[in-house]
């Protein structure tokens, strides 16, 4: 008795989809083709073989997801998925990420560079400065403003009257008319007489009668010309006292006092002269004078014999009377030169009789500028 076997559903699939084969010889051809077209469909959804004929050589990016994907594509773990053909194109989404299979030879994208800086470079340099393009200087040195009293052509210095009356000496190429008004910056020079540090200005007027301060350094009693010296450091100024018609000689002041003069400022005899000066007014300030002098002149002789030194009465020469001068053993008075002008301080004995302290150079600012030249004591 036959054994009736139940066909299962897949085995009455399998049938229907069968191809009866009545006659042998195409069962070699039907292999053939079947075995073509089981390479050519594992070829379209299968992975390629890099260097094999069936596909060129990929390269796999993956690009890790933010964790939104997880679960999708049938509940993938978030890990990637296992085959290119698996994917979708490039841009897809995937389980855990994304990935495109890329041509070997195509390149890849990076993050766009940004542009070097621009080299630094250097400030022009700056053009040196020329006489057309350099800013002018300012003076240097210290303001003053006064009047001319007098001048020392000998010295080629000028004495100027500032406010107070005080005396200065000043040492410049060209002097000024006695009586002008000035103002501008002076420097000091080595024998603390000045130099003018620039043009000074000059006043709209020119006066005729000044008043300045000092130390009387001489006097001459003679009745029909009396006079004395009012000095400063570096001017000795004579002033005349006119004589009275009498006869009687005037009361004159004591050397060594210290005055208070208002004077007349005549006009020289000469071109380029000095002026005189005639008393005004005198007022004795000091009582009892001074023993130590200032005073300025011009060396009339050596006595080397003796050892003094004469020197004139007043810095311009002005007058024919002489101050004599003992020289110290510490001061070489061969160093001197007959006829240039000096400043020097004195001292004043008891017989009234002058010792000489200090000397130093004042013939034009470059001797009054000389330290090397000065000798003894010059304190100021």
């Amino acid at each position: 008795m036959k054994r009736l076997l139940k066909s299962r559903p897949v085995d009455q699939a399998l049938r229907a989809a069968a191809l009866v084969v009545t006659d042998r010889r195409w069962a070699a051809p039907l292999s053939a083709a079947a075995l073509g077209f089981g390479v050519f469909a594992g070829v379209a959804i299968g992975p390629g073989t890099a260097g094999s004929l069936a596909t060129g050589a990929q390269q796999v990016i993956e690009i890790p997801s933010s964790g939104e994907g997880d679960g999708q594509n049938g509940g993938g773990g978030g890990g990637a998925a296992s085959t290119a053909s698996s994917l979708p194109s490039l841009g897809g989404e995937a389980s855990g990420g994304f990935e495109a299979a890329l041509p070997a030879t195509a390149p890849l994208a990076s993050e766009p560079i940004e542009p070097l800086p621009p080299p630094a470079t250097e400030p022009a340099p700056k053009a040196a400065p020329t006489e057309e393009n350099e800013p002018e200087k300012e003076a240097e040195g210290q303001m003053f403003k006064g009047t001319v009293v007098q001048v020392s052509p000998a010295a080629g210095s000028y004495a100027m009257a500032i406010d107070g009356g005080e005396l200065i000496s000043i040492h410049a190429p060209e002097l000024p008319e006695p009586g002008a008004q000035l103002s501008g910056p002076l420097r000091q020079l080595a024998n603390s007489t000045y130099a003018e540090a620039a043009e000074l200005e000059l006043g709209k007027k020119t006066v005729k009668e000044a008043t300045f301060s000092g130390t009387i350094t001489f006097v001459d009693a003679t009745p029909s010309a009396p006079a004395y010296t009012v000095s400063g450091r570096g001017s000795s100024l004579l002033v005349h006292v006119e004589p009275d018609s009498s006869g009687v000689v005037p009361e004159l002041p004591v050397v060594g006092s210290l005055v208070k003069v208002t004077a007349k400022i005549e006009p020289p005899l000469e071109p380029k002269g000095s002026s005189t000066l005639l008393q005004g007014k005198l007022e004795v300030e000091s009582v009892p004078p001074s023993t130590y002098l200032e005073l300025a002149g011009i060396v009339k002789e050596v006595l080397l014999e003796t050892g003094q030194l004469l020197l004139s009465a007043d810095w311009a020469g002005e007058s024919e009377s002489t101050l004599t001068l003992a020289v110290p053993p510490e001061i070489d008075s061969t160093k001197l030169e007959l006829g240039d002008s000096y400043l020097a301080t004195v001292e004043i004995a008891e017989d009234g009789s002058f010792g000489l302290k200090g000397i130093a150079g004042d013939e034009r600012a470059k001797g009054a500028d000389d330290s090397a030249g000065a000798q003894g004591d010059l304190k100021r």
